[in-house]
């Protein structure tokens, strides 16, 4: 558990970020520890260090949750972005889009793409942490998002 400024207890100088540490939301409950989560973060501990250097007043971390989304199948995923939730393709794109853009660097870009086009069109993933294979063929569902 950190100190709402993301310090540890007992050493304001020290901070843990991302899913390394247990910081509580505005309504008490643990963040969730995925990277947007840890981006912003970062984003405030690096404001805090700035403002350590110029003798500034530390203000809490405050997290604001852009949405959450998640493949479920090929060019199959689901969103939900404030008070909008979409499924289908547009979410499948849009998270394959978001994930592009988090990535540093055109070359890093360009060989995720290429990959996921390559495991997209062959059916073939270079690794996989998880092998096995599914008897028979899973019924389609529509799920409505609730």
């Amino acid at each position: 558990i950190v100190e709402p400024d993301l310090s540890i207890p007992g050493n304001a100088n020290i901070f843990v970020i991302g899913d390394a540490g247990n910081c509580k939301g505005k309504n008490g409950l643990p963040l969730p520890g995925i990277a947007p989560t840890a981006i912003q973060q970062g984003k405030y501990v690096g404001k805090i260090i700035k403002k350590e250097i110029s003798k500034e007043k530390r203000k809490p971390f405050s997290y604001f949750d852009k949405g959450s989304m998640a493949t479920i199948g090929k060019g199959e995923a689901i969103a939900m972005i404030g008070k909008i939730q979409f499924s289908g393709l547009l979410a499948w794109l849009a998270w394959c889009f978001i994930h592009i853009v988090y990535l540093i660097g055109f070359r890093n870009r360009l060989s995720v793409i290429i990959e996921w086009l390559r495991v997209y069109f062959t059916g073939q993933r270079g690794s996989r942490l998880i092998y096995g294979s599914i008897d028979k063929e899973l019924p389609k569902k529509n799920v409505p998002l609730e």
